[in-house]
């Protein structure tokens, strides 16, 4: 039997340290998907803790088996879990997306954006990738802003396997890691 483990790597930004999710997240992964704060709405949720952790495992999963996949995001200070951000490419999804989401009380502070500025490098840097995708309902208009500010450009609107269609957009990666 062979038994593949992949080194998630840590990348590091000025107020951040993303690290591969594990074990001892279930708690921040719970506490997102809670349906008292509604934080994991566009993310499936609410869930219950027990599916909460259900979704850390196969996040955890998505590392070993595609050797990508979500960091969590932790604040480098205080040590504070905030969220994820990451690429995910789900079986029968259409295409990888580049996600990212926080707690309700971290958000508006930029996290969101220095976390995923981070990964499109990882992406550029480290896996070669040309250009990563992200997939955004209508109603997400805090996504739809962060896309805007990242330099996102629509490519096409695709119909995914939980029954909402989504527009796909592109972020094309140049040699100094911006997205352009």
């Amino acid at each position: 039997m062979t038994t593949l483990v992949i080194d998630i790597p840590i990348l590091e930004t000025q107020r951040l340290v993303l690290r591969g999710p594990c074990r001892e997240d279930g708690q921040l992964y719970a506490d997102f998907f809670d349906a008292q704060t509604g934080d994991g709405y566009f993310y499936g949720g609410p869930l219950r803790p027990d599916q909460a952790n259900v979704r850390l495992a196969a996040d955890i999963g998505h590392w070993q088996m595609n050797g990508f996949g979500k960091f969590v995001m932790i604040e480098r200070d205080s040590q504070k879990p905030l969220g994820g951000c990451g690429i995910v490419h789900w079986n029968g999804w259409p295409s990888h997306e580049l996600t990212w989401w926080l707690l309700g009380t971290e958000r508006g502070k930029g996290y969101a954006s220095e976390a995923a500025r981070a990964v499109l490098e990882y992406a550029r840097d480290t896996l070669g990738w040309a250009r990563v995708e992200t997939h955004v309902r209508d109603t997400n208009a805090a996504a739809l802003r962060l896309v805007e500010r990242l330099g996102g450009k629509k490519l096409r609107r695709d119909a995914f396997p939980d029954g909402h269609s989504r527009d796909v957009f592109g972020f094309e990666l140049t040699a100094v890691g911006e997205p352009v």
